[in-house]
């Protein structure tokens, strides 16, 4: 039935056609053409599976990098906590420290300034009764 649908001839040229493709496969299909097949297919298996350790890897990394940061980031904000601290404690000592000074170079001015009156009045004293016996 098929013959006679598409033709006898039709069917031998398909399979003449088919039969050089497969001549021509069987031919060329030698060592040398399996060994480059194989070699091309193994590249192309350790091509895959280097991208995907490179791709693991360097996710890794980058985490591992990230943490680091993150950890060295925590610290410095802890060192920076201390050192502020630190530093306030110390303003307050220096604060009293000057309040102290002021206090105390107010009190030196008032006892200068009772000195001075009192050796003015020391010299009116020597003036008018010490002075005059002569």
């Amino acid at each position: 039935l098929m013959l006679k649908t598409v033709g006898w001839r039709l069917i031998l040229g398909f399979a003449g056609i088919y039969g050089c493709l497969y001549l021509y496969e069987r031919v060329t299909w030698t060592n040398k053409a399996k060994e480059r097949a194989f070699k091309k297919q193994y590249v192309d298996h350790a091509t895959k599976k280097l991208k995907l350790i490179v791709d693991l890897t360097s996710a890794n990394c980058s985490h591992q990098v990230q943490q680091e940061l993150s950890s060295t980031f925590a610290r410095l904000c802890h060192l920076v906590d201390e050192a502020t601290h630190e530093m306030d404690s110390e303003i307050k000592t220096l604060e009293r420290q000057v309040r102290m000074l002021e206090e105390a170079a107010n009190s030196a001015k008032v006892l200068r300034n009772k000195a001075t009156y009192l050796n003015k009045e020391l010299l009116i004293f020597d003036e008018t009764y010490l002075n005059n016996q002569d």
